[in-house]
């Protein structure tokens, strides 16, 4: 994909000269929502940028002859060695939240220590670093704790680091923002606990990317800390308050104070009950829950000084992100990230067949590839899933209380489809316009799973649709799942073929056909 077509132009105006053209930019979390934003805006101001991913199974969605992509895990420093070779500027935008438990604060420092240490050999001019808003006299959550001691290791060596802290990002696709929406949109009464009512200072995603370019593009910066934030001050109170406003919601808030419990724990049985209407996985949210208990506001403005632009209000952040979702132009979204345990998964094609069970269906459609195949990208999130949804709905409802991502997950862009997007509890492994949609499962199963959908032409106007349904079953648990689940599969895939058949026919401009023509196979391994 062009960076160009995804470009918002956030920097157009910003007061700061763009460094020599073809300086080269390190971007690591280069597949993350503010990287995704970032690059398109280097780019476009005529930097080399090298784009950091940590495995091969995340696709590199931006091409261009200035954009090299590398593979490197930061905790590993033969990784990082090539990544940061001949660099001259480096952005660290690498987070562990999706990580168990407290892991993600070992992890998180073990990565920084590494970056810094090999930045150095490879004699990196700057580090650019985005962390958390927070007041160090605080009882900070551990997110917010985690992220500083990231930027103290960081700034411990000889390169000057440049940290931004900023608050809530808001903006199309942003984990804050999806959360706070998804509570007023879902509900009328929302429980509220009183060490929630602190002060935050949310920003808009453009000034954030504002700022990660202007201090880039700020010449003789030496480390140190800048706080960024929008106009707004507020409570979280008032933060849902206002959302609600905006989207036009009744909404009443109660006090939870009769609760006997501590806070921490508080905080994550709220973010299971966010987890059955919200996208956002239990973990990360639990962690933005337990934010929520300091103020995050800037103490200095110490940034208009070298920067002096001024950043958008909330109400304007949250109406252009609306309308951009109405416009069809979300770009990046913070399900573009697997799961934690779905980063490192092979694709199919890398499996043995023997270790497959297969279920097979097809049928014949009198239209060509090029009508059959858009209908089949509209599958997932408000479009549902053709037939039975019913059954893909109780599917996932079992998906969520487990802890997967549902079917509430939905999709980045409702008519559009790349790869990588999420849809619903399903990711995009492949996709070959008028060819081939190959969907891999990102909920909770005894087994991996695939949903490929083929479309092999036949003659000039007819085409030949194929699905199928690929497993590969743990022992006993995953055969047993296969078995009863497929009792649903010819139900399911027969009708989801017979509705994309009417569909196709209706945009054909001619009747379906009466005599459905359908092929099913099951192929045990």
């Amino acid at each position: 994909m062009d960076p160009e077509k995804v470009n918002y132009h956030y920097c157009d105006d910003l007061p700061t000269t763009p460094l020599p053209a073809g300086t080269k930019v390190l971007v690591t979390g280069a597949n993350g929502y503010v990287g995704h934003r970032l690059i398109p805006e280097l780019i476009f101001r005529g930097y080399f940028v090298r784009s950091m991913f940590r495995r091969k199974t995340m696709p590199a969605l931006l091409e261009h002859e200035r954009i090299e992509v590398v593979y490197a895990d930061c905790h590993s420093k033969e990784e990082l060695r090539p990544a940061l070779k001949d660099v001259e500027y480096a952005y660290y935008l690498v987070h562990s939240m999706r990580s168990k438990n407290d892991d993600f604060a070992k992890m998180d420092k073990l990565a920084a220590q590494n970056f810094i240490d090999v930045a150095e050999e490879c004699k990196v001019k700057r580090i650019i670093y985005i962390g958390g808003l927070g007041d160090k006299n605080e009882k900070l959550s551990e997110h917010l704790k985690s992220r500083m001691e990231v930027g103290s290791i960081l700034s411990s060596g000889t390169i000057p680091v440049i940290r931004l802290r900023a608050a809530l990002i808001l903006g199309t696709g942003s984990a804050s923002y999806e959360l706070v929406k998804s509570l007023v949109s879902h509900n009328r009464w929302i429980p509220f606990l009183p060490e929630f009512d602190s002060k935050c200072q949310p920003i808009a995603v453009r000034d954030v990317i504002k700022y990660l370019v202007g201090v880039l593009e700020t010449p003789n910066l030496s480390t140190r800390v800048y706080q960024i934030g929008g106009q707004d001050i507020f409570t979280y109170r008032e933060l849902i308050k206002r959302f609600a406003k905006i989207l036009n919601k009744n909404v009443r808030l109660f006090e939870v104070t009769w609760v006997p419990l501590p806070t921490k724990w508080l905080c994550r049985i709220y973010a299971y009950w966010l987890h059955l209407f919200n996208s956002v996985p239990v973990n990360i949210t639990s962690m933005l829950l337990n934010s929520l208990k300091s103020d995050v506001v800037c103490s200095e403005k110490d940034i208009h000084e070298i920067l002096p632009f001024e950043p958008i209000d909330c109400n304007t952040a949250v109406e252009w992100a609306l309308k951009k979702e109405e416009q069809s132009r979300v770009f990046s979204h913070w399900s573009d990230v697997p799961p934690e345990r779905m980063t490192d998964l092979l694709p199919i094609s890398q499996y043995e067949s023997a270790d497959f069970v297969m279920d097979e269906h097809s049928i014949e459609i009198s239209a060509r590839p090029e009508v059959v195949f858009p209908i089949i990208c509209r599958l997932g999130g408000k479009h549902g899933w053709v037939h039975g949804n019913i059954l893909w709905q109780i599917r996932g409802a079992v998906d969520r209380l487990l802890g997967g991502p549902g079917l509430n997950r939905g999709r980045r862009d409702e008519n559009q489809l790349r790869e990588g997007d999420s849809i619903d509890f399903w990711r995009v492994e492949k996709l070959t316009k008028n060819k081939e949609l190959l969907l891999r499962a990102e909920m909770l199963s005894p087994g991996l799973s695939w949903l490929q959908l083929l479309l092999k032409p036949q003659g000039s106007d007819r085409t030949k649709l194929i699905l199928k349904a690929h497993f590969i079953p743990q022992p006993f648990w995953g055969q047993l799942y296969w078995n009863v689940m497929a009792k649903f599969h010819n139900y399911i895939f027969t009708g989801m073929l017979s509705s994309f058949q009417q569909e196709a026919m209706k945009k054909n401009g001619g009747p379906p056909s009466s005599e459905l023509s359908f092929e099913a196979s099951t192929i045990q391994p």
